[in-house]
């Protein structure tokens, strides 16, 4: 799995290529609380090159999402697509999580 972070319109977004298990849900873990402690509350994170996702990868989507809301700020997902957008909608992360169909969308917000 590869992270790669860029700015977009002053949100840092996140897009995670791959399949996500135990192993990189640690390293997207630890990506994000680098980007926590430099200060970011809001994160976005483009799931449209995400081709797998574990139970140990939702779980770091959860904790991230609390982390941010304590400070206030949210996770916002998008471009699920396939057997990821299932999954989080199976297990109704999707409504933890607000969801987007793309990049500008999640930016904005709606």
């Amino acid at each position: 799995m590869t992270i790669d972070c860029i700015q977009v319109e002053g949100k840092v977004v996140l897009h995670v290529v791959g399949r996500m298990d135990a192993e990189s849900a640690a390293q997207f873990e630890g990506q994000c609380d680098s980007c926590i402690s430099e200060g970011s509350t809001s994160l976005i994170v483009d799931l449209g090159d995400l081709s797998y996702v574990s139970s140990m990868g939702l779980r770091s989507f959860v904790g991230v999402a609390k982390k941010l809301k304590n400070k206030g700020g949210e996770l916002r997902i998008c471009r699920l697509t396939g057997l990821v957008r299932q999954v989080f909608e199976i297990t109704r992360l999707n409504q933890l999580v607000p969801m987007y169909d793309s990049v500008e969308s999640a930016v904005i917000g709606g």
